[in-house]
């Protein structure tokens, strides 16, 4: 959800950009916001899992107008359920359920607009869907990354690390992860705004002045967000405001409590977690094929971190997150996608040309409310193959250490023999 009101109060700072403003740069891309818009001209082909492409139409025209203008998008897209956002998820899972049974009775009545209407809400952005658009990603040779949980910390990270100059979103959430650089709004014809963290003290709708990025992210939290509701009647300029006089979260809370506003007993716990994740959550690092902390964590910190993002299965996570990251494997189930899925009609085996984008209407104003390349290995790599028969399965074992090559057993005996080999080749890879 973002942080609510933020970007509105930010609109002073806000400087018009076009995608030809970044010419010879790297942007990591909001993936599935690009997918969540694509979907609304398909929502109830993809709520019934018809045969549609307009979704993918829709990305690839934007990456072939950013490629148009010089710059090299790197699409990140989301990954894994993060347990901090157990909550938000279930909500929203719950609402899209409620939605697509209100758009079915709709259309079973001949009401075809509020079906329509319906289905937008409906829709979901799956794995797979997001898979659909890696095809054609790979056949275009533009580069993607699928982040083990939040495309939000794993787009700071390769900011912060210099794999990218800038990111485009339209959510709020990368101002407090203390993103430095981010593009709003782009439209079709490339114009949007951007926000640079260092000009936020010459905000005027709210004064920042004195104001650290800790404090921005304590303010931001203690506002709402996806991983810790607000406290009742606490709104953004409340939360502001208490931040600015108190400096630290700890004094607000100890402040609210002597003032009888009641506060639950787990929230500064909540907080803590919060400010954790935003700082700390797991992201994937394209150089060590590995998953890291967004940041360093703190010697004296508690082990138990697993609120960040568990690894996946322990003692294979290498193997796993790798396959994650190339979009080989699907973040929720940790299993391979079914290779059948990539030409079964939902997604047109025709390359996507890039364009001449000669836009005839330019927006007069706008209104708020190499680089390293990441992932995509070649296709014609070889890879060392080792195959050991073992009850009629191909299994891997002869290069793996053996806690993988334990654990891996176990898994794979129950998986087809397309699946195993795809496995290997990731070990391998």
């Amino acid at each position: 959800m973002g942080i609510q009101g933020l970007l509105p109060q930010l609109k002073s700072i806000m400087v018009p950009v076009h995608a030809k403003d970044l010419a010879g740069q790297s942007v990591a891309v909001d993936t599935y916001s690009w997918l969540h818009k694509g979907a609304l001209s398909c929502s109830r082909e993809i709520c019934k899992g018809l045969p549609t492409s307009r979704h993918i139409d829709y990305c690839m025209y934007r990456v072939n107008l950013l490629r148009h203008f010089g710059v090299k998008p790197i699409l990140v897209f989301d990954g894994g359920l993060l347990p901090m956002k157990i909550e938000q998820e279930t909500k929203r899972s719950r609402a899209r359920k409620e939605n697509l049974e209100r758009a079915l009775e709709h259309e079973f009545a001949g009401n075809s607009a509020a079906a329509y209407e319906s289905y937008q809400k409906a829709v979901d952005i799956s794995p797979s869907v997001a898979y659909e658009l890696i095809q054609a990603l790979k056949e275009e040779n533009v580069d993607y990354v699928v982040a083990p949980y939040e495309a939000d910390a794993q787009m700071t990270f390769l900011a912060i690390h210099n794999f990218v100059d800038a990111v485009i979103t339209e959510d709020s959430d990368l101002i407090p992860f203390g993103c430095s650089r981010i593009i709003y709004k782009m439209d079709k014809f490339g114009q949007g705004v951007e926000f640079r963290d260092s000009l936020i003290s010459q905000n005027k709708d709210l004064n920042f002045s004195g104001f650290t990025k800790q404090m921005v992210l304590e303010m931001c939290i203690l506002s709402g967000c996806d991983y810790l509701q607000s406290l009742p009647g606490m709104g953004l300029k409340r939360a502001h405001a208490l931040i600015q006089k108190f400096k630290s979260y700890d004094k607000v809370i100890k402040h609210l409590r002597y003032s009888a506003i009641s506060v639950p007993p787990l929230y500064e716990e909540g907080f803590k977690k919060a400010i954790l994740t935003f700082r700390h959550q797991r992201v994937y690092d394209p150089e060590t094929e590995d998953i890291v902390h967004l940041s360093d964590i703190p010697q004296d910190l508690d082990r138990n971190l697993d609120f960040l993002g568990p690894y996946p299965l322990y003692h294979v996570h290498t193997v796993v997150a790798k396959g994650i990251a190339n979009g080989y494997i699907d973040p929720f189930t940790r299993l391979p996608f079914e290779g059948e899925s990539i030409h079964d009609g939902s997604v047109q085996n025709k390359p996507y040309l890039l364009k001449e984008f000669k836009p005839t209407h330019e927006r007069k104003s706008l209104h708020l409310p190499a680089q390293k390349n990441v992932i995509n290995e070649s296709a014609d790599k070889s890879f060392p193959t080792v195959e050991v028969a073992c009850q009629g399965r191909v299994i891997f074992c002869h290069e793996l250490i053996p806690a993988i090559a334990y654990n891996a057993i176990a898994l794979i005996c129950s998986l087809s023999q397309e699946t195993v080999q795809l496995l290997a080749i990731l070990c391998f890879n």
